[in-house]
Protein backbone atom coordinates (compact mmCIF):
# COMPACT_ATOMS: atom_id res chain seq x y z
CA UNK A 1 0.00 0.00 0.00
CA UNK A 2 0.86 3.65 -1.01
CA UNK A 3 2.07 5.89 2.28
CA UNK A 4 3.32 9.50 1.89
CA UNK A 5 4.93 10.93 5.12
CA UNK A 6 4.64 14.44 5.39
CA UNK A 7 6.69 17.05 7.04
CA UNK A 8 5.46 19.68 8.41
CA UNK A 9 6.87 22.34 5.82
CA UNK A 10 5.62 19.44 3.12
CA UNK A 11 1.94 19.74 4.49
CA UNK A 12 1.45 23.73 4.48
CA UNK A 13 3.37 23.73 0.68
CA UNK A 14 0.44 21.44 -0.58
CA UNK A 15 -2.33 23.25 1.73
CA UNK A 16 -0.73 26.39 0.00
CA UNK A 17 -0.38 24.88 -3.52
CA UNK A 18 -4.38 23.86 -3.26
CA UNK A 19 -5.10 27.34 -2.53
CA UNK A 20 -3.33 28.70 -5.57
CA UNK A 21 -3.60 26.31 -8.00
CA UNK A 22 -6.26 25.03 -10.72
CA UNK A 23 -9.26 22.82 -9.06
CA UNK A 24 -7.87 19.95 -11.08
CA UNK A 25 -4.18 20.22 -9.71
CA UNK A 26 -5.77 21.42 -6.13
CA UNK A 27 -7.34 17.56 -6.68
CA UNK A 28 -3.51 16.34 -7.22
CA UNK A 29 -2.66 17.91 -3.82
CA UNK A 30 -5.68 17.06 -2.15
CA UNK A 31 -4.98 12.77 -3.65
CA UNK A 32 -1.74 13.14 -1.35
CA UNK A 33 -3.00 15.20 1.75
CA UNK A 34 -5.55 12.55 1.91
CA UNK A 35 -2.78 9.39 1.39
CA UNK A 36 -0.97 11.24 4.27
CA UNK A 37 -3.68 11.16 6.44
CA UNK A 38 -4.35 7.30 6.16
CA UNK A 39 -6.50 6.52 3.07
CA UNK A 40 -5.80 4.27 0.46
CA UNK A 41 -5.63 5.09 -3.16
CA UNK A 42 -9.52 2.95 -3.72
CA UNK A 43 -10.68 4.90 -0.99
CA UNK A 44 -9.59 8.18 -2.12
CA UNK A 45 -10.92 7.18 -5.81
CA UNK A 46 -14.23 6.37 -4.41
CA UNK A 47 -14.64 9.93 -2.14
CA UNK A 48 -13.60 11.75 -5.07
CA UNK A 49 -15.38 10.15 -7.98
CA UNK A 50 -11.88 9.23 -10.00
CA UNK A 51 -10.40 5.99 -11.30
CA UNK A 52 -7.66 4.10 -8.63
CA UNK A 53 -4.81 3.98 -11.23
CA UNK A 54 -5.08 7.97 -11.38
CA UNK A 55 -4.50 8.35 -7.73
CA UNK A 56 -2.00 5.92 -7.27
CA UNK A 57 -0.34 7.35 -10.22
CA UNK A 58 -0.30 11.23 -9.16
CA UNK A 59 0.92 10.13 -5.59
CA UNK A 60 3.95 8.16 -6.83
CA UNK A 61 4.62 11.23 -8.69
CA UNK A 62 4.17 13.39 -5.51
CA UNK A 63 6.89 11.04 -3.82
CA UNK A 64 9.03 10.78 -6.56
CA UNK A 65 9.29 14.58 -7.70
CA UNK A 66 7.42 16.50 -5.44
CA UNK A 67 5.07 19.05 -6.47
CA UNK A 68 6.59 19.36 -9.68
CA UNK A 69 5.67 16.45 -10.83
CA UNK A 70 1.95 17.70 -10.64
CA UNK A 71 2.71 19.34 -14.03
CA UNK A 72 1.66 17.50 -17.14
CA UNK A 73 4.70 19.00 -18.81
CA UNK A 74 7.17 17.74 -16.61
CA UNK A 75 8.69 14.20 -17.57
CA UNK A 76 11.75 13.08 -16.42
CA UNK A 77 12.04 10.26 -17.84
CA UNK A 78 9.73 8.29 -20.55
CA UNK A 79 7.07 10.41 -21.28
CA UNK A 80 3.45 10.00 -20.36
CA UNK A 81 2.14 13.30 -20.61
CA UNK A 82 -0.17 12.26 -23.55
CA UNK A 83 -1.25 8.88 -21.80
CA UNK A 84 -2.54 10.95 -18.83
CA UNK A 85 -3.96 13.39 -21.01
CA UNK A 86 -5.67 10.72 -23.12
CA UNK A 87 -6.97 9.01 -20.00
CA UNK A 88 -8.14 12.16 -18.13
CA UNK A 89 -9.89 12.80 -21.38
CA UNK A 90 -11.79 9.51 -21.77
CA UNK A 91 -12.87 9.91 -18.12
CA UNK A 92 -14.30 13.98 -19.36
CA UNK A 93 -16.48 12.25 -22.07
CA UNK A 94 -17.15 8.62 -21.86
CA UNK A 95 -20.28 9.13 -19.78
CA UNK A 96 -21.76 11.27 -22.59
CA UNK A 97 -22.95 10.72 -25.74
CA UNK A 98 -21.11 11.36 -28.83
CA UNK A 99 -24.02 13.42 -29.77
CA UNK A 100 -23.34 16.13 -27.31
CA UNK A 101 -19.75 16.53 -28.62
CA UNK A 102 -21.20 16.82 -32.22
CA UNK A 103 -21.10 13.67 -33.56
CA UNK A 104 -23.49 11.47 -35.46
CA UNK A 105 -22.92 8.65 -33.66
CA UNK A 106 -24.82 6.73 -30.84
CA UNK A 107 -22.31 5.32 -28.65
CA UNK A 108 -18.31 5.38 -28.22
CA UNK A 109 -15.90 3.56 -30.16
CA UNK A 110 -12.03 3.60 -30.18
CA UNK A 111 -11.37 5.16 -33.63
CA UNK A 112 -14.15 7.49 -32.45
CA UNK A 113 -12.56 8.81 -29.17
CA UNK A 114 -8.74 8.82 -31.37
CA UNK A 115 -10.96 11.54 -33.99
CA UNK A 116 -12.03 13.22 -30.57
CA UNK A 117 -9.15 12.91 -28.96
CA UNK A 118 -7.15 14.48 -32.24
CA UNK A 119 -9.66 17.15 -32.69
CA UNK A 120 -9.89 18.48 -28.65
CA UNK A 121 -6.66 17.70 -27.20
CA UNK A 122 -4.60 18.57 -30.55
CA UNK A 123 -2.38 15.31 -30.10
CA UNK A 124 -1.96 11.89 -32.02
CA UNK A 125 -2.81 9.20 -30.18
CA UNK A 126 -3.02 5.48 -31.80
CA UNK A 127 -6.01 2.82 -31.44
CA UNK A 128 -4.15 1.14 -29.36
CA UNK A 129 -3.01 3.78 -26.85
CA UNK A 130 -6.96 4.12 -26.48
CA UNK A 131 -7.38 0.59 -26.10
CA UNK A 132 -4.92 0.78 -23.57
CA UNK A 133 -6.46 3.58 -21.66
CA UNK A 134 -9.61 2.47 -21.55
CA UNK A 135 -8.89 -0.90 -20.28
CA UNK A 136 -6.41 0.49 -17.30
CA UNK A 137 -9.40 2.91 -16.33
CA UNK A 138 -11.48 -0.47 -15.93
CA UNK A 139 -14.18 0.11 -19.23
CA UNK A 140 -14.87 -2.96 -21.17
CA UNK A 141 -17.14 -2.42 -24.42
CA UNK A 142 -20.62 -4.02 -24.27
CA UNK A 143 -22.03 -5.37 -27.72
CA UNK A 144 -25.39 -4.36 -28.92
CA UNK A 145 -27.82 -5.69 -26.68
CA UNK A 146 -31.61 -4.87 -26.25
CA UNK A 147 -32.26 -3.88 -22.47
CA UNK A 148 -34.87 -1.53 -20.86
CA UNK A 149 -32.81 1.29 -18.29
CA UNK A 150 -34.58 1.47 -14.88
CA UNK A 151 -35.36 5.08 -16.16
CA UNK A 152 -37.62 4.31 -19.08
CA UNK A 153 -41.17 4.78 -19.47
CA UNK A 154 -43.06 2.14 -20.38
CA UNK A 155 -45.23 1.22 -23.97
CA UNK A 156 -48.13 2.59 -22.32
CA UNK A 157 -46.16 6.28 -21.72
CA UNK A 158 -44.64 6.14 -24.90
CA UNK A 159 -47.75 5.52 -26.51
CA UNK A 160 -49.68 8.39 -24.35
CA UNK A 161 -46.66 11.00 -25.05
CA UNK A 162 -46.87 10.16 -29.01
CA UNK A 163 -50.78 10.57 -29.03
CA UNK A 164 -49.95 13.96 -27.08
CA UNK A 165 -47.53 15.36 -29.86
CA UNK A 166 -49.70 14.01 -32.60
CA UNK A 167 -52.34 16.13 -30.93
CA UNK A 168 -50.62 19.18 -30.81
CA UNK A 169 -49.47 19.07 -34.53
CA UNK A 170 -52.72 18.05 -36.04
CA UNK A 171 -54.20 21.66 -33.96
CA UNK A 172 -51.10 23.46 -34.88
CA UNK A 173 -51.91 22.22 -39.08
CA UNK A 174 -55.30 23.48 -38.38
CA UNK A 175 -54.56 26.79 -37.77
CA UNK A 176 -51.71 26.64 -40.36
CA UNK A 177 -49.20 27.44 -37.66
CA UNK A 178 -46.98 24.23 -39.72
CA UNK A 179 -46.04 22.98 -42.70
CA UNK A 180 -45.75 18.82 -42.55
CA UNK A 181 -42.66 16.77 -44.05
CA UNK A 182 -42.12 13.19 -43.63
CA UNK A 183 -39.27 10.92 -44.13
CA UNK A 184 -39.78 7.44 -44.75
CA UNK A 185 -36.19 6.55 -42.22
CA UNK A 186 -38.37 8.26 -39.09
CA UNK A 187 -40.35 6.47 -37.19
CA UNK A 188 -41.81 6.14 -33.25
CA UNK A 189 -40.44 2.69 -31.35
CA UNK A 190 -42.08 1.51 -28.68
CA UNK A 191 -38.93 -1.57 -28.25
CA UNK A 192 -36.52 -1.51 -25.43
CA UNK A 193 -33.70 0.36 -26.13
CA UNK A 194 -30.13 -0.81 -27.88
CA UNK A 195 -27.01 -0.20 -25.55
CA UNK A 196 -23.98 -0.82 -26.60
CA UNK A 197 -20.58 1.01 -25.79
CA UNK A 198 -17.66 0.97 -23.00
CA UNK A 199 -19.27 0.72 -19.38
CA UNK A 200 -17.30 0.12 -16.42
CA UNK A 201 -16.60 -3.83 -15.62
CA UNK A 202 -18.34 -4.91 -12.25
Amino acid sequence: MIKVQLSDDQRKELENFRRQASSKDSEKALMVLMNAEGKSPPQIAKLLKRNPHTVRDWIKRYIAYGIKGFNRKFSPGRPREKREKIMEYIESIISDSPLMHGFQENAWTVLLITHAARRDLNIEVSKDTVLRALKDLGYTYKRPAKTVPKTAPSKEEKRAAIRKIIKEIKGRFKRKECEIYALDESHFSTEPYLIQGWFKKR
